[in-house]
């Protein structure tokens, strides 16, 4: 059982990576350069310039002195260097910036497709035919869609329309045809025994009014 008294110790911090990546590597070659640099430009030379009674006494004493000089002097440089990326974890640091912009690279690569862009001269005529026409026929296909739109509801309208006048017909057939059927009963009834006996009956008395 832990003692409730003491906290757990924090987790050891994880290895870091001390071999110089891209950029480390590149940084520790531009002081090296530098101070190559600066190391000729303190020739034996400009350093005997310095000392002209020496050199010309005793040349190749200062001459040893000067080369045991700047073979100290290089040594001590490169060991500051290092010390400093030591002190300062320059190496772990850049190469967790290395990683990080590889990430980022990775992550665009992957959002974008991760396809690298071709160049044009390298794509088969039929590829560049269809680069140049595919604007063409992306406006053109816009506007035949907005027309096509468009014919689609002036058709709609007018089926509508054709509907109405439709209905309109087939109500005045029904009202005609209810007329017709009015005067077929109308008919048959004047055709009727009782209708017929009525009308001798009418003409029998207007017979009877004229004489």
């Amino acid at each position: 059982m832990a003692d409730p008294l003491h906290s757990p110790s924090p987790p050891p911090p994880q290895p870091q990576d001390l071999t110089p990546g891209h950029r480390a590597t590149v940084f520790q070659t531009a002081f090296e350069k530098a101070l190559d640099a600066t190391l000729k430009k303190c020739s034996y030379d400009n350093f005997a310039a310095c000392f002209p009674t020496i050199a010309e006494r005793r040349g190749e004493v200062l001459r040893e002195f000067w080369r045991n000089f700047t073979d100290r002097l290089n040594t001590v440089c490169k060991d500051e260097f290092q010390a400093i990326l030591k002190e300062r974890n320059v190496v772990a640091s850049l190469n967790s910036l290395d990683r990080l912009v590889a990430e980022a690279k990775a992550r665009k690569a992957a959002a974008e497709g991760s396809a690298e862009p071709v160049p044009p001269h390298t794509l088969p005529p039929a590829a560049l035919l269809h680069a140049h026409l595919l604007p063409f026929l992306n406006e053109q296909e816009s506007a035949l869609t907005a027309a096509l739109s468009t014919l689609e509801t002036r058709n709609n309208a007018l089926a509508e329309t054709i509907q109405a006048q439709r209905a309109e017909m087939e109500g005045l057939v029904r009202g005609l045809e209810a007329v017709i059927s009015d005067l077929e009963r109308s008919g048959e009834m004047l055709q009727s025994d009782e209708v017929q006996g009525l009308l001798a009956d009418v003409k029998m008395i207007d017979q009877e009014l004229n004489s």
